[in-house]
């Protein structure tokens, strides 16, 4: 089968001597190692170019790297016809992307769409973008069929919602690339984890991302306040950053906490880099408003480390409650607080959790153990079903 992956963002996504895990990447290899040829549509702002990935002797990816026209966060590549057509199967991403529609018009036999995202009140521009989306365009794909693969229940249950049969609609989840975890070829140097190996016994809490409103890090330093409270010998670590505003006006809280001397913080690490970060965490803190799935949690439980999260659609994929990490709903630092202590004290708790959250992501959650489900949705768009 010939599949190619359309990326219709205009994000430009750095193959070469990449450490991160780029989706599209990720499950082209997987796709690849099954026997099928798979490349991938990438936006560029320079220079077009094709560049060739190799796959462990098992073939090549071939990522394109097309100009489009673009705005409100969408591309549409208008050179690229003869390109699809030669495809059997098209992937682009997310529902309301005119791209993604325009090619479920055009080649409604063989598109296939991956949607992550879902309804949340926090998302009030992005709601409003599907409310004129969906005004316009929506009854195209009722009246097609057309396919989708979604990255969580709640993503599935946004689209059905909207009136789109749920037959076609199917939860295959967000993977990891396994190599690019652990691809580091010499010890880790970074001064962000040589101070968690000197804090030898300290507690140690991470957050890893962008600094932003939905991920309410003020929070954060709320809930490493009240652990401190319980145990003075806890450290927070950071890796991120964001809008300068935003981060000076985090870390003025924290000062006024009076915990500012206990956060060690660096604004990038690579990718390459992080694994020896997270196995030394013992508590990975998502205490976020929204997230389509988010890879930070699919690396933490893989690295064995504690995951404390709001319900979201990783965390409702991922996560088994009180058995493979935690999902706290509510907004109370001491209630955080309070299940970090209680693991803390039960060392057995502790480690049937990360075993068990570690086991779920490598048996799971990687790209090749989800291909075949891929690969399922993708025949049966061949088939006309």
């Amino acid at each position: 089968m010939k599949i190619l992956i359309v990326r219709n963002y205009p994000s430009y996504m750095a193959v070469k001597n990449n450490t991160y895990n780029i989706q599209e990447v990720g499950l082209a290899k997987a796709l690849v190692r099954r026997g099928n040829i798979c490349d991938i549509l990438f936006w560029t702002d320079k220079e077009e170019e094709t560049v060739t990935l190799p796959v462990d002797g098992s073939g090549e990816i071939k990522v394109f790297y097309r100009r489009g026209k673009t705005m409100l966060k969408n591309t549409v590549y208008t050179g690229c016809g003869e390109l699809f057509e030669q495809y059997d199967i098209l992937q682009p991403c997310e529902y309301n992307q005119l791209q993604a529609w325009l090619l479920a018009k055009r080649f409604p036999e063989k598109t296939v769409i991956y949607h992550g995202p879902y309804y949340a009140s926090f998302n009030k521009r992005y709601n409003l973008m599907c409310k004129a989306f969906d005004a316009l365009f929506l009854k195209s794909y009722i009246r097609r069929g057309t396919r989708f693969l979604v990255k969580s229940d709640m993503a599935k249950d946004f689209l059905v919602g909207k009136g789109i049969s749920g037959k076609n609609v199917k939860t295959v989840g967000v993977g990891i690339d396994a190599q690019m975890l652990s691809s580091a070829d010499g010890a880790c140097d970074e001064k962000l984890y040589l101070q968690m190996k000197a804090d030898k016994d300290a507690l140690k809490l991470l957050y890893i991302g962008r600094f932003e409103e939905r991920r309410n890090i003020p929070f954060i330093m709320d809930i490493f306040a009240a652990v401190l409270q319980k145990n003075s010998d806890a450290r927070l670590y950071m890796i991120g950053t964001g809008d300068a505003g935003y981060v000076k006006n985090a870390f003025e809280y924290a000062q006024q906490l009076g915990v500012m001397d206990k956060i060690v913080w660096q604004e990038r690490m690579e990718q390459k880099y992080l694994s020896e970060v997270y196995k030394s965490a013992d508590f990975f803190l998502l205490p976020t408003e929204y997230e389509i799935f988010g890879m930070v949690l699919l690396e933490a439980m893989f690295y064995k480390t504690v995951v404390l999260t709001t319900l979201n659609g990783g965390s409702a994929t991922l996560i088994d409650d009180g058995e493979s990490g935690f999902i706290i709903d509510e907004k109370n630092a001491e209630k955080w607080a309070s299940r970090i202590a209680d693991v803390c004290e039960d060392k057995e708790l502790m480690q049937a959790i990360t075993e068990k959250a570690s086991a779920r992501i490598k048996n799971e959650f990687t790209w090749d153990a989800l291909a075949e489900g891929f690969i399922e949705q993708y025949e049966l768009k061949k088939k006309g079903r």
